[in-house]
């Protein structure tokens, strides 16, 4: 039986009940279709244990009394009418209710004490059960295929309550499980579950390990963890799980965001978190409260959920829209600075659009972080569209095979056309901007690369136009980034840039009027002794002019090295109260160069030495985690503007101007 002879069957119970008194809301024959499915398929697993236990010549006893198993009252021919009715209501379901003594058995009580919803007509219920008892899930060509059914079918229902939820391809799943590669003992964990498709995968990854008692104990009752607020899902979730030898799942039917992620303690943290949260959704402002960046954003409360829940040298595979990479609000660049500093990210895998049929124009991504120090580098990996395709669908869906390469690259390292490495100075360059597009994407020609080209335009022409209304965000709540009165930033200032005397310069750096930093062209003075050394964290200007923006920040070791002697150096002690980024935007800014210009000495040509350095006034940042975050949108939104031709800067010079305002003027002016 294939998946679309299951898909029609399941459509022709769904109609049947649909057009029942009892059944006619959706979660209601999404109920009745649920256990109905689930004794089916238990009986089945059930009657392959019975058959490897002959063969082995040990004795199999079925959980179920023979009168209750499938095969006895489902084809029963007297059971019929309101005999059925009678039988389910009064029978059956306080039987299944009370199962007790064993794990097993008081999991499938619990997943009962929940069930109510009995179809009105006994006649159509035979025919329903009839259905049901058709399949032969034997002969499934894919052990996942419940999953598939029911995500289908509730994402299909708009009032079964799964809005911004879809179904994960299960290509996506197996290779995020064997990526992160799950191991007996480990505890694996998604906090918004589902129907179990990763806890599921999961399980099938580490069965074939349980060899004794004692692990087959760990392996049923303490491996395998879930969260899901929805009733139905978190029912299929519980029951799939069951159907592929999980005896006692450990599913929890809640709101995973109501639990406050400031306060986990180490016992409740997991091994292994594997999930694809809803996206797009919005929580109230009680239930931001849980979390230390608040945020309406569901998509980032997950996963602020999810770096809580880590435990340490814990590996987590979560999928993220794109926004998560980029957005530039200051709840979402405190997170990315937090998972790049506080969490290894080893791997981003960008998706095409497509691989999520029920979200078509979604862009997703499948990001790999462990709680194992901070990140060093990045592998990045770009899945390219189908042959001939802008992207992939239903009816032209993403494979295991075109995820083969990405599994090379994050397990083993090797490396082709679609793989790239980001490492961390070029991550902090960029504001904690994670949003790298592919390096290849202008080096190819073919019809489906132009479409991919064309789609990645598309897509930088919309994040600019999300980018553009943060700042008008931004701008419309200035009050959120205050700063006291401007102060002379002396006592925070040191001189550095040591002369090279007898030592041989081996790099010269010169610095660009926009402020970038890059290896010197011409030819160095005979003389070098008098030349200057940039190191790590050190601001370097000419002095000449340092007005027009000719002024950088070392950030990375690759651009140390050895300036003019003309050049002035400094670097900010550490006491400082701002950080080297904060200093810079401003001194870049209009009210910057104001200062600049007034520290400046010269009567033909002006120049700023250091101690006019000591003199500017610099108004101080009180909330040092929202201008963190500020800066890091300004470096972001920089860069993308630059990617866009035709595109001025203007705009974002005069937004710098109105963040700092008459606070850093007036105070100039005053003091």
């Amino acid at each position: 039986m294939t998946l679309s002879d299951l898909q029609g069957k399941i459509k022709s119970a769904s109609d049947k009940m649909r057009a029942d008194d009892n059944t006619k809301n959706a979660l209601k024959y999404l109920e009745q279709l649920t256990w109905l499915l689930f004794l089916k398929v238990f009986d089945s697993v059930e009657e392959e244990r019975e058959t490897i236990a002959a063969i082995d010549g040990s004795i199999y006893r079925p959980l179920l009394q023979p009168e209750y198993r499938w095969r006895k009252w489902a084809r029963s021919r007297d059971l019929t009418g309101d005999k059925l009715i009678s039988f389910v209501s009064e029978d059956l379901l306080p039987y299944l209710r009370g199962l007790s003594g064993t794990a097993r058995a008081e999991r499938v009580s619990a997943i009962f004490a929940e069930i109510r919803t009995v179809m009105k007509s006994g006649y159509s219920l035979k025919e329903v059960v009839a259905i049901v008892d058709s399949i032969d899930f034997h002969a499934l060509e894919n052990h996942h295929a419940m999953s598939v059914i029911y995500e289908q079918l509730l994402a299909q229902t708009a009032d079964a309550g799964w809005s911004g939820e879809f179904y994960t391809p299960r290509p996506v799943v197996e290779s995020m499980v064997r990526i992160i590669d799950p191991q007996l003992g480990e505890s694996v964990y998604d906090p918004c579950a589902g129907s179990g498709g990763f806890l599921v995968e999961s399980a099938t990854h580490v069965a074939p390990y349980v060899k004794t008692k004692e692990q087959a104990t760990l392996f049923n009752s303490g491996s395998f963890y879930g969260q899901e607020s929805g009733e139905i899902a978190a029912l299929v979730g519980t029951m799939n799980l069951i159907l592929h030898g999980v005896e006692d799942p450990q599913i929890v039917r809640r709101n995973t965001l109501e639990q406050d992620a400031r306060n986990i303690a180490p016992s409740e943290q997991v091994s292994i978190i594997l999930t694809n949260p809803p996206f797009g959704g919005t929580e109230n402002p009680q239930v931001q409260q849980n979390f230390p960046s608040r945020s309406a954003a569901t998509e980032l409360l997950f996963l602020q959920h999810c770096m809580a829940k880590l435990r340490d040298n814990g590996r987590a595979a979560i999928v993220l829209p794109d926004g998560i990479l980029y957005r530039t609000e200051t709840a979402f660049s405190t997170v990315r600075r937090r998972l790049v500093n506080e969490f290894n990210v080893t791997a981003i895998v960008r998706l095409p659009t497509g691989v999520f049929p029920t979200a078509a124009d979604t862009r997703t991504n499948l990001i790999f972080f462990n709680k194992s120090g901070h990140t060093q580098s990045i592998r990045y990996y770009q899945v390219p569209s189908p042959q001939g395709k802008r992207s992939y669908s239903k009816t032209n869906p993403l494979t295991s095979v075109a995820l083969a390469d990405v599994e090379a690259w994050l397990v083993d390292g090797v490396a082709d056309a679609y793989s790239w490495e980001i490492d961390y100075e070029t991550i902090v360059e960029r504001g904690f901007d994670l949003d790298i597009p592919w390096p290849g994407s202008g080096e190819v020609s073919d019809a489906s690369a132009a479409g991919d080209r064309i789609e990645s335009l598309e897509t930088r022409l919309a994040t600019l136009i999300e980018l553009t209304q943060e700042l008008a965000d931004v701008h419309a709540n200035l009050a959120d980034y205050p700063l006291t009165d401007a102060l002379e930033i002396g006592d925070w200032v040191v001189e550095a840039g040591a002369r090279a005397g007898s030592r041989e310069p081996n790099r010269f750096v010169g610095v660009s009027n926009d402020g970038g930093l890059a290896p010197f062209k011409g030819a160095p003075a005979k003389d070098t002794s008098r030349y200057r050394e940039l190191q790590l964290g050190d601001f370097v200007f000419n002095p000449m002019r340092v007005n027009v923006g000719s002024i950088a920040l070392c950030r990375r070791e690759e651009e140390a090295g050895w300036v003019s002697p003309d050049y002035t150096i400094f670097r900010l002690t550490e006491d400082a109260p701002f950080d080297a980024e904060y200093l810079l935007m401003f001194l870049k800014s209009e009210q910057g160069r104001v200062e600049i210009n007034r520290e400046s000495r010269g009567a033909v040509r002006r120049r700023l030495y250091i101690d006019g350095v000591k003199k500017i006034r610099v108004p101080i940042p009180t909330e040092r985690d929202a201008w963190a975050a500020l800066i890091s949108s300004q470096t972001a939104i920089r860069r993308h503007l630059r990617e866009l031709p035709g595109i001025s800067l203007g705009a974002l010079s005069s937004f710098e101007a109105a963040v700092f305002g008459s606070r850093a003027v007036e105070s100039s002016v005053t003091n």
